[in-house]
């Protein structure tokens, strides 16, 4: 036993050194976890509570929420007016429903505490990207020597998913699988119809920033064994590309320390509430492919997967998505709705019917992109766009509403000012 923790140290020293850039580079061994288990990462933007610009307060909130004896994280990320929550090992979605409004509750009440406000979203619709911080942290400091200003564009939030897996190879295997439907999170997360001040013409305008660094994409689809991955790790840490598995910023990625792979497409919900029903879909998806035992994908081409991920992009949850298995073209709405049922039928998680409610009830009216849109055709400017938001985050979201009171599209989200 005491090896073991020994060992597992000095496995984090040499994580911790490498992903600084500070040490050689390192790959830990697949460190397998239960089947299922789940944890949810939210990026959030911290705002000034009279602008709703960006606010450079992440520093002061982090600094309270340390304070509290908590079983989730909340950690800095690239630049100031920004901060990520990591919640606990989950197992459904009552506990993560539960902890993810704990996680609001506490962020909210230390960001007024500071004379600041919260939000979700995937970009913030008017903050300029040569206005930005950088994090006060040796990482993000080198990140912006190496990246330059797309350093300081990354100031996007992201909603990651982390399913546990048995074993490095499955994981390996199912990294391909949920890659194929990564871009059915992408349609229903997609909330950033804005960018720099603008229009985008996009549901989500952060999905387009993640593509201009040299390491995103997909996984390759020449891997197929984790032996496969280390070989992979090893030829790109040779030619100094990568020195963790941090450098890979693809859509679906393998994090061997945890034992997990890691869905990384979504962007943040307007309301965290939403973030636990994505999360058991992406965990249902993974525990029903993990009982069809060396299966592959059919069509693991790279043409079709970037298709299908920019129109999930463009249109969110109106779009079409082809069907790598068939390749017929389908709306999103409708693929998702065969999903969960097929999914609920089989779950084990008591939750699951509501987390399927929840995804219904995002998915109605045209997804949380047009929820936004409505309210900037109805004349609010884009600091109004930002407010909606943040006021969204203020409070609990009730229960699913029922289909007569669901948003339709144009109209605006129910419960917050037009």
């Amino acid at each position: 036993m005491v090896d073991a923790t020994l060992e597992q140290e000095r496995f984090d020293a040499a994580q911790a050194l490498a992903v600084a850039g500070n040490g050689p580079a390192f790959l830990p061994p697949f460190m397998a976890s239960q089947l299922g288990t789940m944890g949810i990462e939210l990026e959030l933007m911290v705002l000034d509570r009279l602008t709703y610009d960006l606010m450079p307060a992440a520093p002061d909130i982090l600094r309270l929420l340390d304070m509290q004896s908590k079983k989730w994280v909340a950690t800095p990320e690239i630049t100031t007016s920004m901060l990520e929550v990591a919640t606990s090992i989950l197992n459904g979605y009552e506990g993560a429903a539960a902890e993810i409004e704990e996680i609001r509750a506490s962020v909210q009440r230390a960001a007024f505490q500071v004379g600041a406000a919260m939000s979700g979203g995937g970009a913030h619709p008017f903050q300029k990207w040569n206005e930005q911080r950088i994090y006060p942290k040796e990482r993000y400091r080198e990140s912006a020597k190496k990246y330059g200003y797309l350093a300081k564009m990354f100031t996007v939030f992201g909603m990651h998913v982390h399913i546990g897996i048995p074993n490095a190879d499955e994981a390996i295997r199912i990294c391909a699988w949920l890659t194929q439907r990564a871009p059915l999170f992408i349609a229903l997360s997609a909330n950033s119809p804005c960018w720099q001040g603008e229009d985008s013409g996009f549901c989500s305008a952060r999905s387009n920033v993640v593509g201009a660094f040299p390491m995103s994409g997909t996984l390759p689809s020449h891997i197929r064994t984790w032996r496969h991955f280390e070989e992979h790790f090893a030829h790109l840490a040779g030619h100094g590309i990568v020195n963790s598995i941090k450098d890979f910023y693809w859509d679906v990625r393998p994090k061997p320390e945890y034992g997990t792979i890691e869905l990384r497409v979504l962007d943040t919900p307007l309301h965290p509430a939403y973030a636990a029903a994505l999360a058991c879909y992406a965990r249902e998806l993974c525990v029903e492919v993990a009982e069809t035992e060396g299966q592959w994908p059919l069509d693991d081409s790279r043409e079709l997967y970037a298709w299908n991920r920019f129109n999930a992009a463009k249109d969110g949850v109106e779009a079409n998505w082809i069907d790598p298995s068939t390749g017929v073209a389908r709306p999103v709405r409708l693929v998702v709705l065969d999903d969960l049922e097929r999914l609920a039928r089989r779950t084990t998680d008591p939750g699951f019917s509501q987390a399927c409610q929840m995804i219904e009830e995002i998915m109605r009216g045209g997804g949380q992109a047009r929820w936004l849109r409505s309210h900037i055709d109805s004349g609010a400017g884009m600091n109004d766009l930002s407010r909606v938001a943040s006021e969204m985050f203020e409070h609990p979201l009730p229960g699913p509403m029922p289909a007569a009171a669901a948003p339709a599209a144009g109209q605006p989200i129910a419960g917050v000012r037009a």
